[in-house]
């Protein structure tokens, strides 16, 4: 399979790219119900939600879909507009600041889920992340679940041709070392990790890029382990306190 170039998803047009956003999104969203119905954290309307790095907000509008409450769910972000995107989209009940997670606004013990995506390649240093760790887990209740969405080794090769995202320094974790477990192993206990997404799967036949009959078998073929994913999930628990 070569290379698609995953360029075009800020385009203001319709374009094939949603088809394929929409995608990754579905195989994350199946893997943080799986990972939840699997660490028992089912009684969504009792839990408060943190989206650290939250972005646009989305997986906090989509645990809302899973019966989190509006008022439940909190996001920070260190980029403004991004804030501006998420009070735009998101129920007016759901809070988003600007904000470091070096240093959350906070108090101990509160969340019972935090989601990270596209958080933690953002920092080159290990301190930095090992501070973002202790944070997170500072704000987790006991036993709390932390997801993390992020690049994996395999993302050089997906990505190594397209300028515009490598110029954006990303760092990535080895999967086979379990860098990234080692960095958050004082606060949290890996449960799970699962490849979920490699953009390098949408294009087949000399550069034509797949269309959506192409997509139950790029799910099937990621999952059976055939394509080296560019992006991972992680599923953390916090340690006893």
């Amino acid at each position: 399979m070569t290379q698609y170039n995953y360029g075009y998803e800020d385009a203001a047009l319709l374009n094939k790219a949603d088809l394929y956003k929409t995608f990754n999104n579905y195989r994350i969203n199946k893997f943080i119900i799986a990972m939840l119905l699997k660490l028992n954290k089912t009684n969504l309307p009792k839990y408060k939600v943190l989206e650290a790095g939250c972005g646009s907000g989305d997986k906090s509008r989509f645990l809302t879909e899973l019966r989190v409450k509006p008022e439940n769910c909190y996001g920070i972000d260190i980029n403004e507009s991004a804030i501006g995107i998420c009070n735009e989209l998101s129920n007016s009940a759901m809070s988003f600041v600007v904000g470091s997670v070096l240093d959350l606004p906070y108090e101990h013990n509160v969340f019972d889920i935090v989601i990270c995506s596209g958080l933690m390649c953002c920092f080159k240093n290990d301190d930095d992340i090992r501070r973002v760790s202790e944070e997170l887990y500072r704000v987790s209740q006991n036993g709390g679940v932390l997801i993390v969405i992020d690049i994996n080794e395999n993302f050089l090769q997906a990505y190594g041709q397209n300028p515009l995202v490598m110029a954006k320094g990303f760092r990535s974790f080895n999967t086979k070392t379990q860098e990234l477990e080692k960095l958050l192993a004082d606060n949290f206990d890996l449960c799970h990790q699962q490849p979920i997404f490699a953009a390098d799967a949408y294009s087949v036949n000399q550069n034509q890029s797949a269309g959506v009959l192409h997509l139950p078998q790029i799910d099937f073929a990621i999952d059976n382990g055939d394509l080296g994913c560019a992006y991972s999930l992680w599923a953390f628990v916090a340690k006893d306190k």
